[in-house]
């Protein structure tokens, strides 16, 4: 599998966003199938280091489930630094040079995450031109096919905002966009 689903979890929307967790899994496109799976929770310390917090965004997740907000007190929270050194060696060791890197937006997952590496003078574990975009996808699909995939897949209040879970439920509407363009 050399395609990898991102989803993260902040304290903003801009490149300085508090990065407060990292989900990832492989994944075939056309099948939807799920491979190796990565996730980490940042300490509240590390994560706003030298970042900028949304009052917006936190007064948004003020009003998430209890679920959601259970990442401000995961007992497993690791430093950025590690978590993005976790990130690199899991994904280097599980996929080649080409991995293709899918994220929500094209100026969200992929690049804060990107700009986070940067910021910790650390190599990004993918190419810049590897960077997918699943809005983008979606949109195909339903310009080109007609075809709304996304309000075909809904998922649980309660599984929302976790960064590995949002990442699979990503890898399941992908998947049937790609079906749609393949016709």
């Amino acid at each position: 599998m050399n395609n990898l689903m991102l989803d993260i979890e902040t304290l903003g929307v801009s490149m300085d966003a508090p990065l407060i967790s990292i989900g990832a899994v492989f994944f075939e496109p056309l099948t939807g199938k799920c491979g190796d799976e990565f996730y980490r929770v940042i300490t509240l310390s590390s994560a706003l280091e030298n970042s900028f917090v949304d009052p917006k965004t936190l007064q948004w997740w003020m009003i998430q489930s209890d679920s959601a907000r259970a990442v401000f007190n995961d007992p497993s929270a690791v430093d950025l630094h590690e978590a993005l050194q976790e990130f690199s060696l899991f994904v280097r060791s599980r996929s080649n040079d080409d991995v293709q890197v899918w994220g929500n937006g094209a100026s969200f997952d992929n690049a804060i995450l990107a700009a986070v590496y940067r910021k910790h003078a650390q190599n990004i574990p993918w190419r810049f031109r590897n960077d997918r975009d699943v809005r983008t996808i979606v949109e195909l699909a339903k310009s080109l096919k007609n075809i709304d995939v996304r309000a075909n897949f809904s998922i649980n209040v309660t599984d929302a905002h976790h960064a590995l879970r949002d990442a699979k439920f990503q890898v399941a509407y992908v998947s049937a966009a790609f079906r749609a363009l393949a016709g």
